[in-house]
């Protein structure tokens, strides 16, 4: 008897399942539930496009020919509305009802908004869809004033991003410095300067109190510091919360749903892979939502191989940023905050094209940071994925 697969989203998570499905069954039907009517694309590859690096079509995944060769049935533009586990069902918003013998959830994660922005004038916005991008490249074109609240990746990318596109963008970073969850002072510092001498404006510090309205949407940004920005436009990058609303109360969930290494929910049938998950950190053991594609890619083979019989383990999630800002390469990865313990330490080295700094647990390599030099990345990841003792020779940055 065939089975039926329900696959509830159609980013790489969504897709990678379905590959790894039909690796193994070719007889079973699957059936893929869009809320969007896009084909896929790169969420990844949004700030390029606003950059104007990409047209639309250079952010698609797949071809339509993709669901034929797979012997896929596709539904775009509808929405699921529950997982029913004791029924085996989903229920959509139109009213069907679709049966499943394995389901998973991939319903990715939407943007944070802090409540200030809960109920703002037209000209609010995050950088999560293509929708998203295109009206904030539309801005772009037409000369408008856009600041960038978060000054994380995400938030760095579009202000290089904006520009690329002729604009000198204003980042407002509440922490003291950017990339706080990823970088230290001296780290960010550095890019900082970089940012400042390329003509984006960086304040940290700041919050944004209050949105000024004009007669055509936002006109002004009110400060905590007591200054008001003039903006047109404001894009909210302060991170994301997994969907988990669909299952929510019908299996486990805390920050993200719940799975195992085979990325299982605690509900017989029901797997979850991407953004909407808690997985295993590899350095912390820490469970908890890890938003990185490669990571979701990952997640998504695993889940659709187990969804069809087969046996196979996500191996947990290195925390691993990798930007381009403005020509400065940066990356970290690990554990890059380092805690007031005897058992950790640092080892930073700098010259006049880089700085590099190691992390440490009891003489294991756990983390690094390394900006404007980044030769060696991959061996570091490699090293730190071992938990590598013989670390020396990864410190030494080129000479100028």
């Amino acid at each position: 008897m065939k089975k039926e697969y329900v696959v509830i989203g159609n980013s790489v998570a969504g897709l990678s399942a379905v590959r790894a499905i039909r690796a193994i069954d070719r007889e079973g039907s699957i059936t893929v539930v869009s809320e969007e009517r896009h084909l896929p694309y790169s969420r990844v590859l949004l700030t390029h496009y606003v950059a104007g690096k990409l047209r639309t079509d250079d952010l698609f995944l797949i071809q339509e020919a993709f669901y034929q060769k797979m012997r896929v049935r596709l539904l775009r533009g509808v929405r699921a509305v529950r997982v029913v586990p004791g029924e085996r069902g989903v229920e959509l918003d139109d009213g069907r009802w679709l049966r499943y013998d394995a389901v998973l959830v991939a319903t990715g994660a939407r943007p944070y908004f802090p409540a200030v922005f809960a109920r703002g004038p037209e000209g609010v916005l995050g950088l999560r869809t293509l929708e998203d991008a295109v009206r904030i490249r539309e801005a772009a074109l037409s000369g408008s004033q856009i600041a960038i609240v978060g000054g994380g990746p995400v938030g760095i990318k579009l202000a290089c991003a904006l520009q690329e596109a002729g604009l000198s963008p204003t980042l407002l970073v509440s922490s003291p410095h950017i990339l706080s969850q990823v970088a230290d002072q001296e780290a960010a510092a550095i890019i900082e300067r970089h940012l400042a001498r390329a003509g984006v404006r960086v304040r940290c510090g700041v919050n944004v109190e209050e949105l000024v309205a004009g007669r055509r949407g936002l006109q002004a940004l009110m400060l905590s510091d007591g200054s008001v920005l003039a903006c047109d436009m404001v894009v909210v990058c302060k991170g994301v919360r997994p969907q988990v609303e669909l299952v929510a109360g019908r299996v486990r969930v805390r920050r993200g749903v719940v799975v195992d290494a085979g990325m299982r929910t605690s509900a017989p049938g029901v797997f979850a892979a991407g953004d909407v998950v808690e997985v295993r950190d590899l350095i912390t053991g820490e469970e908890r939502p890890s938003a990185i594609w490669p990571h979701a890619a990952a997640q998504g083979r695993v889940a659709g191989t187990n969804m069809a019989g087969g046996r196979v383990a996500f191996p947990g999630a290195l925390q691993r940023n990798a930007l381009e800002v403005l020509g400065l390469p940066v990356v970290a990865m690990g554990v890059t905050r380092v805690p007031a313990d005897p058992a950790w330490e640092c080892v930073i080295t700098r010259s006049k094209v880089a700085y590099r700094k190691l992390v440490l647990k009891r003489g294991r390599l756990v983390g690094a940071v390394l900006v404007g030099d980044v030769e060696g990345a991959g061996i570091i990841q490699a090293a730190i994925r071992r938990g590598d003792a013989g670390w020396r020779q990864l410190v030494t940055p080129r000479a100028s």
